[in-house]
């Protein structure tokens, strides 16, 4: 098996090696050379066959014409031997002295007018030779008188083996052989080294370009090895790549500075904001948006799908929302909203979610950037609303419904009645509608002392006879259930500066919300007292009841926000202890203040600063009133 990898491999990489192989024996640049220098061959095989023929077609007719000659030459010194004293004899030592002196010359054969041999002189030839054998005729004339015709008195034939002219062929064809194999050899020679160096300069302007490319503006091509055109195309590339330099320090700084802005508005905006591509991929977030999705930081955060964002229960909650935005785009191209809204609940987060299409300037779509703001505040006071309206509208019509039972019972029955029974009537409609009075004080109270614009009449009071009226006013509910109302109040507590009628109702509320959530039998303690740095009157009010959780300890002042909803299931409007709130800091200054344990019980409490109050509070305005709250 390991063999058969390695093999395997090993064929991988040869294959490889081919490849890049053939790309570079394959590309253009060897395809041009090669075809350059097949024309070049091509012209120089045609041009030296032109030559060689026409050379050896002038040669051939220069030996013919060197042929004749001889031939001429041989019959006049024939015709000179024939009229010698000896005629035989000067024919053969001319013939035999003709022959052995010139390669050429095949045979002499001298013939009389009536055709009969006189002399023949032969050469010995081999069968080769004996081949090319070239036969030339011409007649022996004597010349007798100047002033008569020549007398034929024979013919003289020689016979030329053409060993000169084949020699001078064979010289001819290799000098012309040698003259154009160096003649085409030093042309591609040449070809090759021009193209290598012409691609060797082309592949320095490509780096060039390509470093350009990359931004690497200033980047410079050496000129000392180059001329002509490639010289001065290398001084502009240096000169354009120096301007481009220039031009990125002249505008880098405003393109820092830009970026520099963006990214600061983009810190500042406490939405959050998540620019991405028309894939959903994510190129700019901010850090309340990073803060929002649980992302460690922006650039652990860059390229990531927000479709595949997923909360700590396994919900992919963008993916809905982007399809659906997706959809809209594809289907409503000629006409996109500005904006498109949806609302994104995670876990223990309420998101307002808003994405808008980005477009250039030819109306192409780009991406689209998603703002996240965060609504859980907002969401939660809607729902406490509701809430609120739901216990007010219960709370009202449980003691309008008592009223007006026990009204018309008398209204129509009174005459009936006894006068206990009459007298209980009277009584529960008394109480009712003390009830009802309650209610409706609590709902003018939040809506004005919450606008901030009512200021309470204060004066220099001693705290300890409100304590002591309130807790009067509240025994009897506490007696209904048996529960010991007891109170603590230091000796010689310093006066301050308070309105009675609001202490009163921060009391008086404090103390029914204890005897509220405290059963049958249990104890309530009323404590006032100094702080122990003297800077403060300190109230508060302890039972032994139900407690409360710590995690809602922080919400029990927020308006609307009510224990009972989530643990109790005594209603109420939520208002009481918002009111309590509103009215120790926002219009006296002090402090409010709350310690529980869930089965143990509840210390509720406020600090009122001692000495002149200052001339004017947190959160009030320029209205007087002497409301009671």
């Amino acid at each position: 098996m390991w063999i058969a990898k390695c093999v395997s491999n090993a064929a991988s990489k040869a294959e490889a090696t081919v490849d890049v192989w053939k790309a570079k024996v394959f590309s253009s640049e060897n395809k041009i050379l090669l075809l350059v220098i097949t024309s070049i061959s091509v012209s120089f095989l045609i041009v030296a066959f032109g030559i060689y023929t026409n050379y050896n077609n002038s040669l051939a007719d220069n030996y013919d014409r060197f042929a004749n000659m001889i031939t001429e030459v041989v019959s006049v010194g024939g015709v000179e031997r024939l009229s010698s004293n000896n005629p035989e004899f000067g024919v053969k030592h001319f013939a035999d002295d003709m022959v052995a002196g010139s390669d050429d010359i095949a045979a002499i054969e001298f013939y009389d007018k009536n055709g009969r041999l006189i002399y023949k002189s032969v050469k010995p030839l081999s069968v080769a030779e004996s081949k090319t054998v070239t036969d030339y005729v011409a007649p022996l004339r004597r010349v007798l008188h100047d002033d008569m015709d020549p007398e034929d008195v024979g013919t003289v034939h020689v016979k030329l083996t053409g060993k000169t002219l084949r020699d001078i062929k064979v010289a001819t064809g290799n000098i012309i052989i040698w003259v154009f194999l160096s003649a085409w050899f030093i042309s591609v020679l040449a070809v090759s080294l021009n193209t290598y160096i012409l691609s060797k300069h082309l592949r320095t302007f490509v780096r060039g370009v390509k470093r350009l490319s990359t931004g690497d503006f200033g980047y410079k091509i050496l000129e000392h090895d180059l001329w002509g055109e490639l010289k001065t195309l290398a001084e502009s590339f240096n000169d354009m790549s120096m301007r481009l330099r220039a031009y990125e320090d002249q505008n880098l700084e405003t393109i820092t500075f830009e970026r520099n802005k963006l990214k600061a508005i983009l810190l500042s905006i406490a939405d959050g904001v998540v620019v991405c591509d028309m894939q959903a991929k994510v190129a700019i977030i901010n850090d309340a948006a990073c803060d929002m999705l649980g992302y460690k930081s922006s650039e652990w955060a860059m390229g990531s799908n927000l479709k595949d964002y997923t909360t700590e229960n396994g919900t992919r909650c963008f993916e809905p929302i982007i399809t659906d935005f997706e959809k809209i785009l594809t289907n409503k191209q000629a006409a996109l909203p500005p904006l498109f809204i949806h609302k994104l609940e995670v876990p223990g987060t309420t998101l307002k979610i808003m994405l808008s299409p980005i477009q250039d300037a030819d109306g192409d779509m780009l991406g689209f950037v998603l703002i996240m703001h965060d609504v859980t505040k907002e969401t939660e006071v809607d729902k406490m609303k509701t809430s609120f309206i739901s216990n007010v509208s219960h709370e009202l019509r449980t003691p309008v419904t008592t009223i007006k039972s026990y009204v018309d019972t008398i209204y129509n029955h009174g005459k009936d009645l006894d006068t206990e029974t009459y007298d209980e009537f009277i009584e529960t409609i008394n109480t009712e509608t003390d009830r009802l009075k309650k209610l409706v004080n609590d709902i003018l109270d939040f809506s004005r002392l919450d606008e901030g614009t009512v200021v309470l009449e204060r004066e220099l009071a001693d705290m300890s006879p409100v304590i002591n009226l309130t807790v009067q006013s509240v025994k009897v509910l506490a007696d209904q259930k048996k529960i010991t109302l007891s109170t603590a109040i230091e000796s010689g507590l310093p006066k301050l500066y308070i309105n009675s009628d609001s202490i009163e109702r921060v009391l008086r509320n404090l103390l029914s919300n204890a005897i509220k959530y405290t059963d049958e039998g249990g104890r309530i303690r009323v404590r006032a007292e100094v702080t122990e740095i003297g800077d403060a009157l300190e109230v508060s009010v302890q039972d032994t009841g139900s407690g409360i959780a710590e995690e809602h300890l922080p919400h029990l002042f927020d308006r609307f926000y009510r224990v009972e909803n989530k643990v109790h299931t005594v209603k109420g409007t939520g208002l009481g202890l918002h009111l309590v709130k509103v009215a120790i800091e926002k219009h006296h200054g002090g402090e409010v203040f709350v310690k529980s344990e869930v089965g143990v019980g509840s210390t509720f409490g406020f600090r009122i600063p001692l000495g002149e109050p200052g001339s004017e509070l947190p959160g009030e305005g320029t209205a007087t009133s002497a409301l009671s709250v």
